[in-house]
Formats: C-alpha cells, sequence, structure tokens
C-alpha cells in the first residue's frame, strides 16, 4: 500500500472514529439527562399534583404500577371535558337569553307602533315593562306642559338633579339619590332597592324613564345598558312622533 492510501485510510478512521465519539457523547447526554429528570420526579412525588397541564400530555404504557397514574390522567382529562361542557351550557344560556329579549323588544316595538297617541304610549310602558322586563315600578316623566303625573315642566328644580344623566345620555343602574326616588317614584320610592334610569332624548331632551325593582341586585353599575338603552330610544322616538299632536 502506497503511503497516500495509507494516510488517506487513516484519515477515514479518524473521522469515524470521530463520529461514534459525537453519537455517544449525545446518547451519555440524553441518559444524564433523563438520569436527572428521574431522579428528580423521585424526590418531588407531587409534582404531577402541582402540573397537571404536564400530566394530561405524557403517555404512559398500561402496565403494573401505572394504574394510578392512569386514573389521574382520566380525571384531568374529564374535569378539562366538564369545564368546556358548562361553558357550551352557559354559551347555549346566553343565546337564549338574548333570544327572549329580541322577543320582548319586537313585541314592545309593535306595540308603541300601534299607540293612537300619548297616552296610549304611556300605558303601553307601563303595561310592557312590567310585564315583560320585570320591573316592578314603571315611571314616565315627559319634559314639557305643566307638573302632572307623567308631565314634568321644563322649569321644575328636581330637573336639575338628573343633569348629568341627560349630559351622559345613557342609562345609569344602580342605587339611586333619595331625592331622584322620592321625585320618581312618589307614595313607592320606599320600596325601590335598585332602579335603572333611561335619559329620553331626540333633538332635545324629553324626558325620563325609571325603572324600580325591590331587588336590589335586579339593576346595578356592573350590567350591560345596550338593551336598556334600546328601549330608551323606540319610545323617545314614539313620544316624538305623538306629541306635535298634543300641541294641536
Amino acid at each position: 500500500m502506497s503511503t497516500g492510501e495509507t494516510s488517506k485510510s487513516a484519515k477515514e478512521n479518524d473521522e469515524k472514529s470521530t463520529d461514534t465519539s459525537s453519537a455517544d457523547a449525545i446518547m451519555a447526554d440524553a441518559m444524564m439527562d433523563e438520569s436527572v429528570i428521574a431522579k428528580y420526579l423521585a424526590s418531588h412525588p407531587d409534582f404531577f399534583q402541582r402540573h397537571t397541564d404536564v400530566l394530561s400530555q405524557i403517555q404512559v404504557p398500561h402496565g403494573a404500577g401505572t394504574a394510578s397514574l392512569i386514573e389521574r390522567q382520566v380525571a384531568i382529562l374529564r374535569e378539562k371535558s366538564r369545564d368546556l361542557e358548562e361553558q357550551l351550557n352557559g354559551l347555549i344560556r346566553t343565546a337564549r337569553g338574548n333570544e327572549q329579549i329580541v322577543t320582548r323588544l319586537q313585541r314592545f316595538t309593535l306595540e308603541l307602533m300601534r299607540a293612537d297617541g300619548i297616552d296610549d304610549v304611556i300605558g303601553t310602558c307601563q303595561d310592557v315593562l312590567r310585564e315583560d322586563f320585570n320591573a316592578d315600578f314603571v315611571t314616565l316623566k315627559i319634559i314639557g306642559g305643566d307638573d302632572t303625573m307623567h308631565f314634568i315642566s321644563s322649569s321644575n328644580e328636581n330637573l336639575k338633579s338628573f343633569d348629568n344623566l341627560f349630559k351622559s345620555k345613557k342609562p345609569i343602574c344602580g342605587h339611586m339619590k333619595e331625592e331622584q326616588q322620592a321625585f320618581l317614584f312618589e307614595k313607592q320610592a320606599d320600596k325601590v332597592n335598585s332602579a335603572a334610569l333611561v335619559p329620553l332624548f331626540g333633538a332635545e331632551n324629553i324626558g325620563i324613564l325609571a325603572l324600580g325593582s325591590e331587588d336590589e341586585s335586579r339593576f346595578h353599575p356592573g350590567m350591560g345598558t345596550v338593551f336598556i338603552s334600546h328601549l330608551g330610544e323606540l319610545i323617545s322616538t314614539s313620544i316624538t312622533y305623538h306629541l306635535p299632536k298634543l300641541n294641536q
């Protein structure tokens, strides 16, 4: 064998030796890592109780000594399934509730369209809002004319306490000021434990819709007001339509 061939053979042997050494080193590192993990788990038997997300992902072969671990995995999956089922049921309940609201809102709209005058509008608000929207007390105060049961003079001093309501043009829910409650609900004021105030407006302020409840949790500051705002818009439009006829 020539000197060149000998040198080439030696080089190839060295490369093979290097590859083998590298592979052995990688395998050794992997085995060392697994041994470290195994030792850690052995010294921390509650690891999977504190990290159930990891337990739900690992693969465990069926066999002696693994039954409790598999049972724990099954329990975790069942718990996740229950959570998902509850979320789904919640969405279904919300969808059904929204459907009922839309149906009631449609009925209320049709009743307002059938109203022959402002008295019919007031009567419809009283009846439908009590019956369909669970309001124990309903008050409608329309700005204009003399102070009567459902009308209030634009110069009435009581209107000043509602300045913020008209400025925001948004419903306010929760507990009312004592003077506001006495003005709107009069003899029934002491029975009202929560309320929703809805500003009625068009080109200018039209009036106030007040919904009262004996249940102090019925109307609260954290509740959504989109639906109540729609009620206010419908009533405002209806009043605006009939008021000119009243003044003729």
